[in-house]
């Protein structure tokens, strides 16, 4: 009975087979009868032309309700992805103080990667929020040092960034660039960070 069940489950067919059975039905059903004796099936078409307009009517409505099914997955997809798109764009714009100073030690320090402890809460909540990554050194694992490990800006977020978002300009007096110095995230100090 299994096994039954499983040759009639159309779901795990591939659309291509459904369109082909289309297309031939189609074709034997639509065509001249000059073409269909030219490849010799125009008796098929006499003898068996219900099964083959049913055959038609199946097939072609499954392929449309594959199509409608894909253009709802592609349009819910798409969704998606503009709504996710907009979210980390709000989430760049609206970082609080401590997030800001975390993303800073990039560009204080002209880094790609920088070893930050993972258990701090706001590098932490970056990572949540997919601004920041665990850098992978080994295929798919990554080495720690106690909690430490290597971080790095996530691609989007380094497209999307700009100076502003970060409280940093091209050019910064000097009192805003003791501002920054005080305002350096606490895990800086505990490795003697001095720039």
């Amino acid at each position: 009975m299994e096994h039954l069940k499983t040759l009639f489950d159309f779901s795990k067919l591939p659309t291509k087979f459904f369109i082909l059975f289309a297309v031939a039905s189609g074709f034997i059903l639509f065509a001249k009868p000059e073409w269909l004796a030219i490849i010799e099936i125009g008796s098929i078409k006499e003898e068996y032309g219900k099964y083959i307009g049913l055959t038609f009517v199946i097939t072609t409505g499954l392929v449309v309700i594959n199509f409608l099914i894909w253009v709802q997955k592609y349009i819910s997809n798409k969704i998606r992805v503009f709504k996710f798109k907009k979210e980390y764009s709000e989430n760049i714009k609206i970082l609080d103080p401590q997030e800001k100073a975390v993303i800073r030690e990039f560009f204080i320090r002209g880094q790609t990667s920088i070893e930050m402890p993972i258990d701090d809460p706001v590098v932490n909540g970056l990572i949540s929020k997919n601004i920041l990554k665990i850098n992978k050194q080994f295929g798919n694992s990554f080495i720690m040092n106690g909690m430490n490990a290597s971080v790095s800006l996530m691609k989007r977020a380094e497209k999307m960034l700009k100076l502003s978002d970060i409280d940093l300009n091209e050019n910064l007096s000097e009192d805003e660039i003791e501002l920054i110095k005080n305002n350096r995230p606490s895990w800086t100090d505990k490795w003697n960070m001095r720039y």
